[in-house]
Order: C-alpha cells, then sequence, then structure tokens
C-alpha cells in the first residue's frame, strides 16, 4: 500500500514535471518536496536528525546550484566560440574552467556528505548514498509512463 502510494505521488509530481521548465516553478517545488518526503521516509530520520539533516542539504543544495550556474554560463561561452569557429586556445581556458567547476561540485558533496556523521548513522549514511540513483530511476520511469499514457490518449482521439 505504501508503495502504491509513493507511486501514485510520484507520478502526479512527474506531470507536473514534465510540463515546467526544469528548474523553478511550482512543478520543480512540489518535486523537491516530495523528495525530501522521501528521504526522510527512506532514512527513516527522527525530527531532530531531518531538522539538522535539511539545513545543511540546503546549504550544499545552493552553493551547488550556484556553481553549476557558474559552469553553465562558462558551457555558454564555449558554445559560443563554436558557432563563431574560434581558435583552440580559446576553448582551452574555458575547458580549465569546467574542470575546476566540476571538481568544486563534487567537494562540496564529499564535504557534504563527510560532515554528517554527527547527524546520521553509517547506516542512514549508506542509504542516502543510495537514495538519489533510485529517486532520479524512480522519477524517470514514471515521465515516461506518464509520457505514454499521453502518447495513448492522443491515439484515442
Amino acid at each position: 500500500m505504501r508503495t502504491l502510494l509513493a507511486t501514485f505521488v510520484l507520478l502526479f509530481c512527474a506531470t507536473f514535471v514534465y510540463a515546467q521548465p526544469p528548474v523553478g516553478g511550482p512543478g520543480f517545488e512540489r518535486v523537491e518536496r516530495f523528495k525530501k518526503m522521501r528521504m526522510v521516509e527512506m532514512l527513516e530520520l527522527n525530527e531532530e536528525q531531518s531538522v539538522r539533516f535539511f539545513a545543511r542539504h540546503t546549504e550544499m543544495e545552493n552553493t551547488r546550484r550556484a556553481l553549476e550556474k557558474q559552469r553553465d554560463e562558462v558551457l555558454d561561452k564555449i558554445e559560443r566560440l563554436i558557432r563563431n569557429k574560434a581558435d583552440a586556445k580559446e576553448y582551452e581556458k574555458l575547458f580549465s574552467e569546467v574542470e575546476s567547476l566540476n571538481r568544486q561540485i563534487g567537494e562540496e558533496r564529499q564535504k557534504f556528505f563527510n560532515g554528517l556523521g554527527d547527524v546520521l548513522t553509517v547506516e542512514q549514511q549508506a542509504k542516502l548514498l543510495l537514495f538519489e540513483r533510485r529517486f532520479e530511476k524512480e522519477l524517470r520511469e514514471a515521465i515516461r509512463e506518464s509520457q505514454q499514457r499521453r502518447r495513448g490518449r492522443m491515439g484515442d482521439m
């Protein structure tokens, strides 16, 4: 029953994600809320753990998003260089910037995870490592199913 309810909620959220811009907007916020709910459930967080965990998680996510925004700006520059058929040396500088930003994103995630020992048990930390992969897989499957149902309804018209 719990799995059925979770699947329904995931499908409900996925339909909004598919119809919304990838970041921001009500669909994104719904998925983020659902993701937090699933984290609490999967990690079996008590109230104190939940407050402490999500304070750190939010801080890490904000930093990660800022770094990803910087990386996207550099990638936009690379895209412009491609359109303008730029010299190889111009690319190389930007390659190192992308590499540096990717490294910083990884370091932020690692710093976050390494700092959880006072909030989560070892088993909860292990579950956290598996959570992201599992959640993204479920979300992709829900979106795919939603698209297939939508196509099926379009064929009925």
